[in-house]
């Protein structure tokens, strides 16, 4: 009876010694991520029978020391992005705690961010004009610094396809814009981009398609159809301008006739006119009346004869004058020598009255 409860306490004892000795499992499936230059720890829970909520603590080691960027954290991962520089070499390392007891670290291999990283797929955008299709292809930004500025010259790798056929063309290129070659005209046309940097590949980007434009390319023959076609319409539209001028013109000769005189009428138009009267009254001044003076001499006749014959002629000649004045009126010719011919006649009157 004593034998029996001295090997049931040793085993009580043992249990004792075994179970508050036991270790705290490490995390499992402890792996680096990193893209586009971030930098990111993660692991899973260690495999455990009592379910037993752990925290974790993770660390860098740069040069020579190790430096604590997550501590006592529930969390199965640790961002150590703002931590490490671009082509710097590194450690980390994460281990379990729970109860004030933790578990061995694990640690990775040495790694450099550059070389580590993986570049996500870059943007791509079709462009269709005038029978061609262009690629516009953007870069994905990184976390630290521009992609260009940590390679340096990179290049893209363009994959396209007619939609629905299996053979693929391949077109490097180290522009961000590029023109596909030989693309047929209205045919859907798919592509897809890789980034090449540092003898590595980015992610393939995702499949974008789009229908080719029709070209507006103009064929040769069809240049000479239409110059050929230009000059005849410029030929048939000077030559119907031109009878539409002389039908035109005909027209206004018949029905406005010109008419021609004979040529005596116009020659006697073109003479100056001889006619006497018609020259007086087209050439000569408006026609001044001109008086005589007339003048009556009384005397005392001595007898009875010298009153007969003074009295006729006085008479006379008072008819004449007054007559010699109406003929003035008549016309300038006649008045002139009217008035030359009574200039004759008074020295004659004169004598008479002697």
């Amino acid at each position: 009876m004593v034998a029996v409860l001295t090997c049931l306490s040793v085993v009580l004892l043992f249990y004792i010694v075994c179970v508050g000795t036991e270790k705290v499992p490490a995390p499992e499936n402890v792996r680096v991520i990193s893209q586009n230059m971030g930098l990111v720890l993660k692991w899973d829970p260690p495999r455990s029978t009592t379910n037993k909520l752990f925290n974790y603590t993770a660390e860098r080691k740069g040069w020579s020391t190790y430096k604590t960027v997550c501590i006592d954290s529930s969390s199965l991962s640790c961002d150590f992005t703002d931590e490490v520089s671009i082509f710097g070499t590194y450690h980390l390392r994460v281990r379990a705690e729970v109860h004030g007891e933790t578990s061995d670290w694990v640690e990775t291999e040495e790694f450099s961010v550059d070389e580590k990283t993986e570049i996500s797929a870059p943007q791509v955008e079709l462009i269709s004009r005038k029978g061609q299709t262009e690629v516009d292809i953007t870069d994905p930004p990184m976390k630290k610094k521009n992609l260009r500025d940590i390679f340096g010259n990179i290049s893209y790798l363009i994959r396209f396809w007619k939609e629905g056929e299996t053979e693929k063309i391949d077109l490097p290129s180290e522009q961000s814009r590029v023109m596909l070659p030989r693309l047929e005209p209205l045919v859907n046309y798919c592509v897809k981009v890789q980034i090449l940097y540092s003898n590595h590949k980015s992610q393939t980007s995702n499949m974008t398609c789009l229908t080719n434009t029709a070209s507006d390319e103009v064929q040769p023959h069809v240049i000479i159809v239409v110059l050929l076609v230009s000059f005849l319409v410029v030929l048939v539209t000077v030559v119907l301008i031109f009878l539409a001028v002389w039908y035109g013109y005909k027209g206004c000769r018949f029905m406005f006739p010109r008419a021609d005189l004979p040529e005596d009428l116009k020659k006697f138009l073109s003479q100056r006119s001889q006619c006497s009267v018609l020259s007086a009254m087209q050439e000569s001044a408006p026609v001044k009346e001109h008086f005589c003076e007339l003048r009556i001499v009384h005397k005392e006749p001595n007898s009875s004869q010298d009153s007969q014959q003074i009295g006729p002629i006085g008479t006379q000649a008072h008819k004449n004058e007054c007559c010699i004045g109406a003929d003035v009126k008549q016309n300038s010719e006649e008045n002139t020598e009217m008035i030359s011919t009574t200039t004759e006649q008074k020295p004659l009157l004169a004598e008479k009255r002697l």
